[in-house]
């Protein structure tokens, strides 16, 4: 509700797909993006698998300015990376906004352009090699907001339906769906406000009239 987001990441490989598909110089290069938001990166490693995991708090302080949606937004669907889409209808009602989101995300055109041969190689492989990779390759994201959705595609729900869990297939498109209908806090309060005084009027009125009809 104030606009903050808080974000943790955790992203880990087998050793196995490390060395046969050289993922070490792939993770190294989606950690650079990361480090120009000022988020600190730890390794990681257990059980057979390396990686790095992330915690960092998004401000509103830290959206350049933007206090509309829409803006931001539109702003957010320019900055992806390649591989990634983000579209979006916004509703607008008196007391909230409604808000559908479809963002597509392939993996493999996010690889980046300095290792060509990793590409290659994914894009080579058959069907069942691929089905072997991807289970060595588990991805999840979730997202838990302060309201529950209207709509979703996602895989799983928890926390009474604020906790969605989309399964993420890193060889393959992924299409993520979302809908949810946002409070306009300022424009509730303010009708709330009016009502209280409509009330708080409306008893005065009638004390002061049932005071009149007694005098009388």
């Amino acid at each position: 509700m104030d606009r903050s987001v808080d974000l943790d990441v955790e992203v880990s490989v087998s050793e196995n797909a490390l060395s046969s598909l050289y993922l070490q110089k792939a993770l190294e290069d989606y950690k650079q993006p990361l480090e120009q938001y000022g988020i600190q990166i730890e390794p990681l490693q257990e059980s057979g698998r390396e990686g790095f995991q992330l915690h960092h708090t998004f401000t509103a302080a830290q959206s350049d300015g933007i206090t509309n949606p829409e803006e931001a937004l539109q702003r957010l669907s320019q900055q992806l990376p390649k591989g990634m889409t983000l579209s979006s209808v916004v509703k607008k009602h008196f007391f909230t906004t409604d808000y559908q989101l479809q963002l597509t995300a392939d993996f493999l055109q996010m690889l980046p352009d300095s290792d060509p041969s990793l590409t290659d190689k994914l894009e080579s492989m058959n069907f069942i090699a691929k089905e072997l990779l991807s289970r060595q390759l588990d991805f999840s994201f979730d997202l838990t907001l302060p309201i529950r959705p209207l709509a979703h595609n996602a895989n799983r729900v928890a926390d009474d339906g604020k906790t969605l869990t989309w399964d993420i297939s890193p060889l393959s498109e992924n299409r993520l769906e979302l809908a949810v209908r946002v409070p306009n806090l300022g424009r509730i309060a303010a009708a709330a406000a009016v009502v209280l005084l409509a009330i708080i009027a409306l008893v005065l009125f009638w004390r002061r009239r049932t005071r009149k009809r007694s005098k009388g």
